[in-house]
């Protein structure tokens, strides 16, 4: 079963990964959008629905915004200009009402990313029939501003993009004293660039059903190869409903990796090879089965995050925390569970789709990108050495810490396989981002390991000399 999950693994990887890197080029650009004009700047202009009428001669390179809480009445005067809209908050239409509303006028429709107010048109974007005909805007929101520079704001920006494959960059004009037109110079420069530019809006709307049946039979033979029962339960289940399926056979590949790795291999570089292709093998899986025009126009998301990054080193913890709990549990076990308890919890927290981000992680972040294009996952780098340790152990430990260093080294597994679980993201970054993390998680290791080594040696001099002294003092 596993060399059939490797040979359909393999198959996924040379037919995906090119198939994939032209895919992304066709829809990784995006269109910039201003509330006025900027002098030197080829964009589109924003216009709100309610001044449509005042700037007729604008209307052939407008995007038009709609507050639905306001202007939802205007909806029947605009969407027979065939014009791409932005909505936000909340009409007195239902969803299914606004639904066919758009889908009756093919309106190209686009819903802000991290819109407080944005759930209503959510909805309503999932029950249109053409769900290609959707666009992501990504804006830095009024309130935003004062937190940032002009630097800042375009790394966030060129992130979005390159990142996330936003379609539509919108620049709202701020309230505060804040470099506007600087600000849209440079992103649309350093777009210019990297050739990631497009006058008009457009949005992923095509998949390819064979990736789709490679993906369901690696899933399958994956998950055989630790339990038939739980293959023929997770198979009708990612076919047929993957809001569950794509979870179940992630957290239950995750298992099924780290179970027959950790029995088979006993070589340090082959093992971590290893489970790195093996864990490659199942985010290509995953990814490849995210291709309609849903997940990539992001609404719908790979549910089930934070279950799939725990689960894992979770289960690993706790059976070996309880194995070396002989009797009762001492002051010293409740400090350890304290601390993994709080390590779990900020785990989580910087975990999923819509992650905590502090602000001094966050410039560190935009240094990392400028440097290497794609940060690394620092988990990774940091899980990579307890696997080294655990592959040399046997994944055999006595003890309290042992159960950490068996849980910690299981993140390589989930947190590879979680950079693939997010649709949007173009496949070019998050193949870099594995590449660059299980790089520099080797070097971390072979740093720890020349440490160790160099720091035994300083100790078996220093008791050499100390011998020696002895033993001409007792002469």
């Amino acid at each position: 079963m596993i060399l059939l999950a490797a040979l359909m693994g393999i198959m996924i990887a040379v037919l995906y990964i090119p198939w994939r890197f032209r895919f992304d080029r066709g829809y990784v650009k995006t269109a910039l959008v201003t509330e006025s004009t900027v002098e030197g700047v080829d964009s589109l202009r924003l216009i709100p629905a309610n001044e449509l009428k005042s700037r007729p001669s604008e209307i052939g390179i407008s995007v038009i915004f709609v507050d639905l809480k306001d202007h939802w009445s205007l909806l029947p005067e605009i969407l027979p200009l065939q014009r791409p809209i932005v909505l936000t908050g909340i009409s007195p239409y239902t969803a299914v009402q606004l639904a066919e509303m758009l889908d009756s006028h093919s309106a190209y429709t686009g819903y802000m990313e991290f819109d407080e107010r944005g759930e209503y048109v959510k909805e309503v974007l999932k029950l249109r029939r053409e769900k290609s005909l959707v666009f992501r805007v990504h804006n830095l929101k009024k309130k935003e501003y004062p937190n940032y520079d002009v630097q800042a704001a375009v790394v966030r920006y060129i992130r979005a993009v390159r990142e996330r494959s936003i379609d539509m960059l919108l620049f709202l004009k701020p309230e505060n004293d804040f470099a506007y037109e600087d600000f849209v110079r440079q992103v649309d420069d350093k777009l210019g660039e990297l050739n990631l530019l497009q006058s008009s809006v457009t949005s992923p709307r095509a998949g390819n059903s064979r990736f789709f049946i490679l993906s369901t039979a690696f899933i399958f033979f994956l998950v055989a190869s630790l339990s038939p029962f739980l293959a023929l339960v997770v198979l009708p289940l990612w076919i047929f409903f993957p809001s569950i399926g794509l979870p179940l056979g992630a957290i239950s590949g995750h298992f099924a990796i780290y179970y027959y790795l950790s029995r088979t291999v006993r070589d340090t570089v082959r093992g971590i090879l290893l489970f790195f292709v093996f864990s490659l093998f199942l985010g290509l899986s995953i990814n490849s089965s995210m291709l309609s025009p849903a997940y990539q126009n992001g609404l719908e998301l790979f549910r089930g995050v934070k279950l799939s990054l725990v689960a894992l080193p979770g289960w690993l913890f706790l059976r070996g925390f309880l194995r070396s709990v002989k009797q009762k549990i001492s002051g010293a076990d409740l400090t350890v569970l304290c601390l993994v308890a709080v390590g779990a919890v900020y785990y989580i927290l910087r975990s999923g789709n819509f992650s905590l981000v502090l602000d001094l992680e966050r410039r560190f972040r935009d240094v990392l990108d400028s440097l290497l294009l794609v940060r690394p996952r620092f988990k990774e780098i940091l899980a990579y050495p307890l696997l080294a340790i655990s592959i040399k152990n046997g994944f055999k430990f006595e003890g309290k810490l042992g159960p950490l260093i068996v849980a910690g080294g299981s993140i390589s597994v989930v947190s590879v396989v979680n950079t693939f679980c997010h649709a949007t993201v173009p496949l070019w970054t998050g193949l870099l981002r594995s590449l660059y993390s299980v790089a520099f998680g080797v070097l971390f290791t072979l740093a720890l390991n020349w440490f160790s080594k160099k720091s035994g040696s300083n100790v078996k001099e220093l008791e050499g000399s100390l011998n020696v002294e002895s033993r001409e003092e007792s002469k």
